[in-house]
């Protein structure tokens, strides 16, 4: 399987309603503060406008979108992070006791050892309650996104009844002809259009990837208009993590 494959199968993916895919809870895992609202700002608000409860974890800290930044030394920068992450939230419906941060270190998300045990046990602990646990892609081309989504594979097998999905954040800039493992993936494309301005208000609170607010790395990270707008449609796509 290509990547062009597996983007193209997302055309023929049932659209479903929020309401019809998320029954009792919802648990977002992001890799990094700003991956939730890319990948599922609108399902996130759609939940909360039905009353259901949302918990987001973030996995890492954050710390390494600007690494050559004076003004914003890693400890700064992911205070910054973390308080955008708060603000993402509340825009979004979700209160404040319920998002979470394991701050591990960006970059360097691990996926065995006690460190990993420990985020594995917490977002299992989190996950308590929830139908549906989401989590970056498998093939995200980032290093972050792929140990999150073992990281939240394992917990959710210490889960009763909860299902696990992927979201694509980087996976849809991949090239066509890059080769994946595995078979075309299965999966359904939520009707998120009514919850676009929330999501668009989740998106704009990370000032510090959308925004030249950190302009002392030239190299640093920035959500471009263009990989901005890859998230701006009235469906968001989640993958079955058993296809």
């Amino acid at each position: 399987m290509t990547a062009g494959e597996a983007l193209r199968a997302i055309e023929d993916f049932p659209v479903v309603e929020p309401a019809a895919f998320v029954r009792r809870g919802l648990l977002v895992v992001a890799p990094h503060p700003d991956d939730e609202s890319l990948g599922c700002g609108g399902l996130i608000a759609a939940c909360r406008s039905d009353g259901l409860p949302v918990t987001i974890v973030f996995v890492s800290d954050g710390a390494g979108s600007h690494p050559h930044s004076r003004a914003f030394p890693p400890p700064r920068l992911a205070a910054l992070r973390r308080e955008e992450a708060m603000a993402a939230a509340q825009r979004l419906g979700v209160e404040e006791s319920r998002v979470h941060f394991i701050d591990l270190p960006d970059r360097e998300v691990p996926t065995r050892g006690p460190l990993a045990e420990e985020a594995i046990a917490r977002i299992a602990g989190l996950g308590e309650g929830a139908d549906v646990v989401l989590v970056s892609w498998r093939h995200d081309p980032h290093c972050d996104h792929q140990a999150s989504f073992e990281l939240a594979r394992q917990a959710v097998r210490r889960l009763d009844g909860a299902r696990l999905f992927e979201y694509p954040v980087w996976g849809l800039t991949l090239s066509p002809l890059e080769p994946l493992d595995g078979p075309a993936p299965k999966g359904c494309r939520v009707e998120i259009e009514a919850f676009l301005p929330a999501k668009r208000r989740a998106i704009a609170a990370h000032a510090s990837q959308t925004t030249n607010l950190i302009h002392d790395d030239p190299k640093g990270f920035r959500l471009t208009p263009s990989l901005i707008a890859l998230f701006d449609t009235r469906f968001e796509t989640y993958f079955e993590a058993g296809a």
